[in-house]
């Protein structure tokens, strides 16, 4: 599309929260915070000598090549109260995809794969990345992993037991162990309901691992410790507690990504599935919520599996990474192994698409 525009002599405009985009595509650039332009120049001199605080700011906000484990924003940690751990630490994976795959009938009768033969394990307070391009297969895989797409082939293991191929009925005392957090909040609240009530729900659902109330008896009293927790839950992803009488359609992108946050880990989850659940922020406010995550993974110890068409979030975030291409695995490593000596050409080429200061820090 650029070169058909570029060739018939058309100029662009490019309007775009992704930094990586615009090095790539734009010859002149215009920073814009509150409504201001706040600094402006050829694309390369902006985005390798920025002089507005602002622009500093958005650049040390995306993850880099050598950014992995740091913070990429300036907000003190996030704190919260984990509930007690029902299992051993020398226990086997918390989750187990054996061979999966997922195939779909089109318009013409004919059965296509979408997933082939995808196999992982994911421990304890481990974060798995899946990365791939759209239509890779990635999230089909994922909600195979949270039982809410039955696999074709393969199957699904929650801590040793099954979790896929078995009715619901028996999966229902378990479904606390797993949880989501979409690309999209707004399309997973239901809008009439209040940010508390949401997460008040998931944990009357759940009622962490342990499978009962926490403090006083009695109906009165666990509404007191329900609400005490939903406040405790809102102040831990970084919300104020009055949140809780709010409607997402009045929250903001990351407001309500915070509260979709507080809502999975309501149920106190052994592991957490993260379907891009940054790709609509902008680098500022996606910087927050990779490391609110990352605060809550090492208090609380859940795993992971993070899904993502972003190399460098990938690489930021997750121990080791799955690349996917055409419903397939195409390559397995630990972070720095896909990153700094990737093997299969997709990869490489992902890896090429990187901002070139994370290439450069790469090579």
């Amino acid at each position: 599309l650029l070169e058909q525009n570029l060739s018939a002599g058309r100029a662009i405009i490019l309007i775009s929260h992704d930094l990586s985009v615009v090095e790539r595509l734009a010859d002149h650039v215009l920073v814009m915070h509150r409504g201001r332009v706040v600094e402006e120049g050829p694309t390369a001199q902006v985005l390798t000598s920025p002089q507005d605080p602002y622009t500093r700011r958005l650049l040390a906000a995306i993850p880099s090549a050598s950014s992995r484990g740091d913070r990429l924003s300036d907000l003190p940690p996030a704190t919260i109260t984990a509930l007690p751990r029902e299992r051993a630490p020398e226990a086997g994976p918390v989750l187990e995809a054996i061979e999966l795959g997922k195939s779909y009938r089109g318009p013409d009768g004919r059965t296509r794969p979408v997933v082939q033969d995808v196999s992982f394990t994911l421990d304890a307070g481990e974060t798995l990345g899946i990365v791939g391009e759209s239509g890779s297969g990635k999230s089909t895989t994922a909600w195979m992993a949270l039982g809410l797409t039955p696999p074709s082939t393969g199957q699904v293991l929650l801590d040793g037991e099954a979790w896929t191929g078995i009715p619901e009925r028996k999966r229902r005392s378990r479904r606390h162990r797993i949880a989501v957090v979409q690309q999209d909040p707004l399309s997973s609240f239901d809008p009439r309901w209040t940010v508390g009530r949401t997460i008040a729900d998931a944990l009357s659902v759940g009622q962490g691992r342990r499978g009962g109330a926490r403090g006083s008896a009695g109906t009165n009293g666990r509404e007191r410790d329900r609400s005490a927790r939903v406040a405790e839950l809102l102040e831990a992803v970084g919300l104020d507690p009055a949140f809780a009488a709010r409607h997402p359609l009045t929250m903001s992108g990351g407001q309500r990504q915070r509260a979709a946050i507080a809502r999975a880990i309501a149920t106190d989850p052994e592991v957490l599935v993260l379907d891009e659940p940054v790709s609509a922020l902008d680098v500022s406010v996606q910087a927050q919520v990779l490391d609110l995550l990352g605060d809550l993974q090492a208090a609380l110890g859940t795993a992971y599996l993070f899904i993502s068409h972003d190399l460098g979030v990938i690489h930021h975030v997750s121990d080791r990474v799955l690349v996917m291409q055409g419903g397939r695995v195409v390559e397995h490593g630990t972070a720095d192994q896909v990153l700094h000596a990737p093997q299969h050409p997709y990869t490489r080429q992902l890896v090429s698409a990187l901002p070139r200061r994370d290439l450069q820090e790469a090579s």
